[in-house]
């Protein structure tokens, strides 16, 4: 098993291409195409994302002793780690679980806007999260399907 240089992912090639970008293995950054670097980009975008779960889980992790109930503050944990490992594997599950996840921390962002502007940055973060892996490309890395040129 190789990792694929232009979406980081574990994979084995098929006729020297990765399953999940679709880009040719033996290609140098400067050879790829427009779409290639479309889709190089938005798998960047999730992985991002993925590792921005793992970084979510470890706060909320530290934070645990502070909390009166740590059950619940260790769902978001389980939750956080389990996206962040869904995501790093392009699992089209968990594309749905994070664009579903993101809804529900948005609307309790929205929700709680009044109590404080950290609110609004929960809601901005929500919101990067929708577009970096719910555009049409993202998308379409989930699916295993090209990206579509425009």
């Amino acid at each position: 098993m190789t990792r694929c240089k232009h979406c980081k992912a574990k994979v084995e090639l098929i006729n020297n291409h990765c399953p999940y970008c679709g880009i040719e293995d033996g290609k140098t950054s400067a050879n790829l195409t427009k779409v290639e670097k479309k889709t190089r980009f938005h798998a960047h975008g999730i992985r991002m994302v993925a590792l921005a779960h793992i970084f979510t889980a470890a706060i909320i992790l530290f934070q645990m002793p502070e909390f009166p109930n740590p059950a619940v503050i260790a769902v978001l944990v389980v939750i956080n780690f389990a996206l962040a490992y869904g995501l790093m594997k392009f699992s089209f599950i968990a594309y749905r679980a994070a664009v579903v996840y993101y809804f529900m921390i948005g609307m309790v962002h929205v929700v709680s806007i009044q109590r404080g502007p950290e609110h609004l940055g929960g809601l901005l973060l929500c919101l990067l999260g929708l577009y970096l892996i719910g555009n049409r490309n993202s998308k379409a890395i989930f699916e295993r399907r090209p990206v579509e040129e425009v």
